[in-house]
C-alpha cells in the first residue's frame, strides 16, 4: 500500500510539473520579442526615448493651472515622487542639488513667480526618496489635504533599479495614479530620465519609459520624457557627467536640475496654452 501510494504520488508531481512547463512555455511564446538592436538589460542611449510602439500622449489642456494664471490668486504645485524631487526630509540631501533652492521644482517655481508676478505660486515637494511607482500610488492619500492645483508625477527610478518592478507593473501603478490625480487636479506625470549605462544596477530603463508614456496616454495627462530630454543634452551619454552628481549617477546636479526645470516649464506654458 505504501509503494503504491508513493506511486500515486511522483505521478502526480510529474503531470503538475509538466503542466506548470507547459504554462511558462506557453507565456513565453506570446511575450513580444525585443526590438532589433535593444537590450533590456541596459540603457541603449542610440533608440531611448522613440519608442515606436509606445503611444506618444497629446499636450493636455491644464484647466485649473490656466484658470490660475488667467485670474491671478494662488496656484499650489505639489511634487509627488522620489528622490530626485526630494526637498525637506532629509537636511543635506536636495535631490541632488547644492541647495534647495536649486532642486528642479524650486527653480521652476521662481521662474514662474518671475512670469506671472500676479500668481502667488506655493510649491510642495511631497517625495520620498526611493520609492517606485506603487509606493506612490499607495500614499496617495495623503495628497488630498495639501488641496493641489498641478501635481508633477515624478517616478519610474527605482522601478528600475533599488525597488524594481516590472515596466508593465509601473504602467499600471502610474496609470492608476494619474487617473485618480486628475480627478481633482492638473498632472503632468515626469518620465524617468534613467541612468548612465555604466551603472549595471539599472534595468529595463528603456521599457519604463515607454510604460509610463503608454500610462499617461491612458490616463490623459501630459508626459515628459526626461530621458530623451537628458539624452539630448548629454549628446547620448558622452557629457553625462556635467548635468550629475558623478559619471554614474541618476540623480542630476544643479546644472542637471536646471535642465529639468526647463521641461517642466515648457509642458506647463504648453499645457496652459492648449486650447
Amino acid at each position: 500500500m505504501r509503494t503504491t501510494h508513493r506511486r500515486v504520488m511522483l505521478l502526480g508531481i510529474l503531470w503538475l510539473s509538466t503542466l506548470l512547463l507547459t504554462l511558462t512555455s506557453t507565456s513565453l511564446a506570446q511575450q513580444p520579442a525585443p526590438a532589433p538592436g535593444s537590450n533590456p538589460g541596459s540603457n541603449p542611449g542610440s533608440t531611448a526615448g522613440n519608442t515606436a510602439a509606445s503611444t506618444q500622449p497629446a499636450t493636455i489642456k491644464l484647466s485649473r493651472a490656466a484658470a490660475k494664471f488667467a485670474s491671478g490668486g494662488e496656484l499650489r504645485i505639489v511634487l509627488w515622487g522620489d528622490s530626485i524631487s526630494e526637498v525637506g526630509r532629509s537636511p543635506r540631501w536636495h535631490g541632488g542639488a547644492s541647495k534647495p533652492e536649486n532642486n528642479w521644482g524650486s527653480v521652476l517655481a521662481a521662474r514662474l513667480r518671475e512670469r506671472y508676478p500676479g500668481v502667488t505660486i506655493t510649491l510642495i515637494h511631497a517625495v520620498i526618496g526611493g520609492q517606485n511607482s506603487y509606493e506612490g500610488l499607495g500614499r496617495l492619500d495623503a495628497l488630498w489635504p495639501l488641496n493641489p492645483d498641478l501635481v508633477f508625477v515624478e517616478f519610474g527610478t527605482n522601478d528600475t533599479c533599488h525597488h524594481r518592478l516590472l515596466p508593465e507593473e509601473t504602467r499600471q501603478a502610474l496609470t492608476e495614479l494619474c487617473k485618480r490625480i486628475s480627478e481633482k487636479a492638473d498632472v503632468i506625470l515626469v518620465g524617468t530620465a534613467g541612468n548612465h549605462p555604466d551603472d549595471k544596477t539599472f534595468h529595463h530603463v528603456d521599457e519604463t519609459v515607454a510604460a509610463s508614456r503608454q500610462a499617461a496616454a491612458d490616463a490623459k495627462v501630459s508626459f515628459i520624457d526626461m530621458q530623451a530630454v537628458m539624452l539630448r543634452v548629454t549628446e547620448n551619454y558622452k557629457e553625462w557627467k556635467a548635468f550629475h552628481l558623478n559619471a554614474a549617477n541618476c540623480h542630476p546636479n544643479d546644472a542637471g536640475h536646471v535642465v529639468w526645470a526647463e521641461a517642466a516649464m515648457k509642458a506647463l506654458l504648453d499645457g496652459i496654452k492648449k486650447e
